[in-house]
């Protein structure tokens, strides 16, 4: 199963010091494909259910990310069916921040993203599975104008 949605809302601005990623990072993250090939998981705990293959910053900045669930253990097709039921139609980013304490200052350090997890209520609005494709079907939006999601400008 394919599926492709939001995994973080837009960036806050550059000189934002705190736990949430920046736009910049957020495009960093994109120019650098760090995301390619980070697990997917649900709800942040147990095995691996598949992959991100790539990413990509929609028009209004949000983070959105295309995974590949494998189809090789019970609980990618666990995952796959609480897709297809709309149990678990949320995303959420994992990732650590390394925090730098200077003269009693905390400040926010390198972000690193670890897994996008598919979850029945997201902490961060807007995060959300858009479209999901079995393999010889058809796409299911799951948005209902979806194609928001591209500039067709």
């Amino acid at each position: 199963m394919l599926l492709m949605g939001v995994c973080n809302p837009t960036g806050e601005e550059d000189s934002y010091n705190g736990l949430y990623m920046t736009q910049t990072e957020l495009a960093r993250v994109v120019s650098d494909s760090k995301m390619r090939g980070i697990p997917v998981k649900t709800e942040h705990a147990g095995s691996e259910v598949g992959r991100v293959l790539t990413s990509f910053l929609d028009a209004k900045g949000n983070l959105n990310c295309v995974m590949e669930l494998s189809q090789s253990s019970l609980a990618s097709c666990l995952a796959q069916g609480f897709v297809r039921d709309g149990l678990a139609l949320d995303l959420s980013l994992g990732y650590t921040v390394d925090i730098q304490n200077t003269d009693n200052n905390l400040q926010a350090m390198e972000k690193k993203i670890v897994e996008v997890s598919l979850v029945r209520k997201g902490a961060r609005s807007g995060c959300h599975i858009t479209a999901y494709q079995d393999e010889g079907r058809n796409v299911v939006f799951k948005n209902q104008n979806a194609w928001v999601t591209f500039d067709m400008t």
